[in-house]
């Protein structure tokens, strides 16, 4: 799909606050409400908008410690049983299939050392063997994906 300006503007402006207005956007970009809401519905049907998300405070919710597990898993097996794992246990946030020495790169919230360490042994528990950062701040937490940034990249 080719994304014109003002397109990338609205999807700017939703990777900002996804619970702007249509009016609010609309404003900003300089087009009418329902233009927008049917420009956004474009997106969406394409693919480029794949939903909308609350940014929630872990801490706030007692889940201070956030983790970055990376997990190597010997086998064929242990490679098929980490994705499984991570969908049954809600502490972990994403898990990614990824190159490189570890098969996965997992990141998780947890309420305290004892919590990680009771994640890491179900883990283990498939053969993984496990890598683990706990996160102490994040000065680039969010970056915007920018029209700029996207044709840099192409290029």
């Amino acid at each position: 799909m080719h994304l014109d300006d003002i397109s990338w503007m609205i999807l700017e402006r939703l990777q900002q606050d996804a619970r702007a207005s249509y009016r609010e956007i609309a404003e900003d970009v300089g087009l009418s409400p329902p233009a927008v809401a049917e420009r956004m519905r474009k997106l969406e049907r394409a693919g480029v908008i794949k939903g909308y998300r609350a940014e929630l405070d872990f801490e706030a919710l007692g889940l201070p410690l956030v983790a970055i597990i990376r997990v190597t898993a010997p086998t064929t097996e242990a490679i098929a049983a980490v994705p499984r794992l991570a969908d049954e246990l809600p502490e972990v946030l994403e898990c990614h299939r990824v190159t490189g020495a570890e098969s996965h790169v997992l990141r998780a919230v947890v309420r305290s050392p004892a919590h990680l360490e009771e994640l890491i042994g179900r883990l283990l528990e498939v053969g993984a063997a496990t890598l683990t950062n706990i996160i102490t701040s994040s000065p680039k937490a969010k970056t915007l994906v920018t029209r700029e940034a996207a044709e840099h990249f192409a290029t």
